[in-house]
């Protein structure tokens, strides 16, 4: 719109100035003038009036397909606490021996089986586990607990009183972690959870 305007103002304002150059007069200068003003407001009008705005094509929205969730990793700290105990059962078959039914074996077949499973789990404790008593004492020694003792390093037994100071027999001297070990997961078959505890064993004929 504003093209136009400008090309007709300035042919007008080129057409009456040659008039007065040419033909050169009171009356032809006044006309130049006059017109010359009427076009710059016509110009400055032009100029400062404000664009409307031009109009965008506007498209559909496209749907962008959202990638399929790929499978979730399982928990870092589960992850870890499975992949220890399948470290047990490759140790010590600790999962095989708690899995299996022994409530009608003899003894003299436990014993073996247990040996077994206490040398291998042992060792993996010991490997990945720094653990200490949390008492120095032996089991059946009489102890005194002051006020203001760590409730969550005993459990009492028996008639507990509101007393600040606690006195009884120690049954237990418990246990504290000092250092841990996790073993580290990694090359998780795609689609698996959790680690496998045990591989499956076959003993190829050839």
């Amino acid at each position: 719109m504003q093209k136009p305007v400008l090309i007709v103002a300035g042919g007008v304002l080129l057409a009456v100035n040659a008039v007065a150059v040419f033909l050169p007069s009171p009356n032809s200068i006044l006309a130049a003038q006059t017109l010359s003003a009427i076009a710059g407001m016509v110009l400055v009008f032009v100029a400062i009036r404000p664009q409307a705005p031009v109009p965008v094509a506007t498209q559909s929205p496209v749907a962008v397909p959202l990638p399929k969730d790929p499978v979730a990793p399982p928990p870092r700290a589960e992850a870890e606490v499975v992949a220890l105990l399948g470290l047990f059962q490759e140790g010590g078959r600790l999962v095989d021996f708690l899995m299996e039914d022994i409530s009608s074996a003899p003894d003299a077949q436990l014993a073996p089986a247990a040996r077994v499973v206490h040398s291998g789990c042992r060792k993996v404790l010991q490997d990945y586990f720094e653990i200490s008593p949390l008492r120095s004492e032996g089991e059946g020694a009489r102890v005194t607990l002051q006020k203001g003792f760590e409730a969550d390093q005993y459990r009492l037994i028996g008639t507990v009183g509101d007393q600040e100071v606690h006195h009884g027999k120690l049954l237990h001297h418990g246990w504290e972690a000092n250092n841990v070990k996790l073993p580290r997961i990694s090359g998780l078959a795609p689609g698996k959870r959790w680690p496998v505890l045990a591989p499956a064993e076959v003993e190829v004929a050839s």
